[in-house]
């Protein structure tokens, strides 16, 4: 769940100092949303742990890109997505990263596996000006904090282990995130809806 650094050398040898970072997130519904921001909200009270400060989405795919590129992408991406079905996320229960960060399981895959390969036109509009790969999330979680003090990492987990949690929402539309750096708060750069298949 870690963010690439945006101003860095990359492996290509290309400089990405004047690249803003892209996100293709589905975000859940304002129902949900105040349900992970409740569990949020405890975890950071009674553990301390850090809460990213950005609303929490599935980030389906996530590549740099300059921001002249943004028209030609976004005509592409329009394409790629409005032959895409909305559908539902179920999520049921919690998960660590290596990282210490938690995160809520995301139960069905193959949506979010589809949308992640049908961005391969995308990878290659990129990789056409030596920019990194597009990374494509094929096996998506929704983040819910950052990391857990070490101290209480592994009462943490003790708890949660032993929780139900079971939220869904239904997909409609995802959004294109743009930060022009690391630090950044994202900025919606455009919204793309689903044909209806719920």
């Amino acid at each position: 769940m870690e963010l690439p650094t945006i101003l860095e050398q990359q492996s290509t040898g290309v400089s990405t100092q004047a690249l803003s970072r892209y996100r293709l997130v589905a975000y859940p519904d304002m129902l949900t949303d105040m349900q992970i921001k409740a569990e949020q909200a405890y975890i950071q009270r009674q553990y301390h742990a850090a809460i990213p400060e950005e609303k929490s989405g599935i980030v389906i795919a996530e590549f740099m890109a300059r921001e002249d590129m943004e028209a030609t992408l976004i005509r592409w991406m329009h394409r790629i997505i409005s032959t895409q079905l909305s559908f539902r996320v179920n999520i049921q229960g919690f998960g660590a990263l290596s990282s210490k960060h938690l995160y809520l399981r995301v139960q069905e895959q193959q949506p979010f596996q589809q949308l992640a390969g049908a961005m391969q036109v995308i990878d290659q509009y990129i990789r056409s000006y030596d920019y990194p790969p597009v990374k494509r999330f094929t096996h998506p979680c929704l983040p819910l904090t950052g990391a857990v003090p070490e101290k209480a990492f592994e009462q943490v987990m003790q708890e949660f282990a032993a929780r139900k949690l079971e939220l869904s929402f239904d997909v409609k539309e995802l959004m294109l995130i743009r930060s022009r750096y690391e630090t950044e708060a994202g900025k919606q750069i455009n919204l793309f809806r689903l044909q209806p298949g719920i």
